[in-house]
């Protein structure tokens, strides 16, 4: 479990031990508000998301295989999202508050590439064909997944004791994701990003070429050379959408300090992309692009600052 959840469920049960035998939460109405940062853990995976199977590798009935090849078992899980959280007693045991958070998780890679002489020129390797392994420049690739999520809080309080209460609520607004896959060439690793792009060496020397073969560097020599690069080709593709998200919930507010306390829920995620609404490049929409739901456990954690 994540590290901020193992910390906020100490705090919580040592409090609560020690404010075991506490007084009853008065009976009169209660009145308060506090805001603070909040995560949320969204028990997902993205690379089995309706529609992004084929960030790794799918396998139809036949045998073939379709995909980018991506190991999805990269991204982060459960999906995390940062945000911020803020909550207003408002009537009686009725409490008004709203949220907003933004989460990422990508990965990357450099696909190692075997070239096979296609005999039959049907695009698929046949056991009798010849194989070898390319030892060139290959390309790198990306992929990321971000995921927004806004809305209003309404949530009913049940007094337990003095400083310790139960709720019960929902987070009602809009959701939007953006995916994106970079694909480029001739980039290099990591090492090549510090070498010279026109091959000059760390000493300031340059090779050139006797083009001219007169035994002496002169200007043809300089000339038919020059100073030229390579440019890496690349490409980007930004899939985005966007939906309407709910997040009944159940949870726990415990003031451990006159002015600062925790705040934790449990719920059900609820959100879809409908079918044909993803956006190519924030230019046109894919008209047969799936649906792709963000349903999940969804488990938030508050530190806060109020009453």
């Amino acid at each position: 479990m994540h590290q901020f959840i193992k910390s906020v469920l100490t705090i919580f049960s040592i409090t609560l031990i020690l404010w075991a035998q506490d007084d009853f939460y008065p009976s009169e109405p209660y009145y308060g508000g506090g805001v603070g940062f909040s995560e949320m853990f969204l028990f997902m995976d993205v690379g089995k998301l309706e529609g992004f199977e084929l960030l790794g590798t799918v396998t139809d009935t036949a045998g073939n295989t379709t995909g980018l090849g991506f190991n999805t078992a990269g991204f982060r899980s459960p999906f995390v999202v940062y945000g911020g959280e803020g909550f207003s007693q408002i009537t009686g045991r009725w409490r008004l508050g709203g949220y907003a958070g933004l989460g990422n998780s990508s990965i990357s890679d450099r696909k190692e590439i075997t070239l096979f002489l296609d005999q039959n020129s049907d695009g698929l390797l046949d056991i009798d064909e010849t194989t070898q392994t390319y030892d060139g420049d290959v390309p790198d690739r990306q992929a990321s997944f971000t995921l927004l999520i806004s809305g209003v809080i309404v949530e009913y309080t049940i007094p337990i004791l003095r400083g310790l209460e139960l709720n019960a609520g929902a987070l009602m607004g809009l959701g939007s994701v953006t995916a994106k896959i970079t694909q480029s060439s001739g980039g290099g690793g990591w090492n090549d990003q510090f070498t010279d792009m026109y091959s000059i060496g760390p000493d300031g020397y340059y090779a050139v070429g006797d083009l001219d073969t007169s035994g002496v560097i002169d200007t043809d020599d300089f000339v038919l050379v020059g100073f030229e690069t390579s440019v890496a080709g690349s490409s980007m593709k930004t899939l985005k959408g966007s939906f309407f998200n709910m997040q009944p919930y159940v949870g726990v507010k415990l003031q451990f300090l006159d002015r600062m306390g925790l705040k934790m829920t449990v719920g059900y995620n609820l959100g879809s992309v409908q079918q044909g609404k993803w956006i190519l490049n924030d230019l046109e929409r894919i008209s047969d692009s799936q649906a792709t739901s963000f349903n999940g456990l969804a488990v938030r954690a508050m530190i806060y600052f109020g009453l």
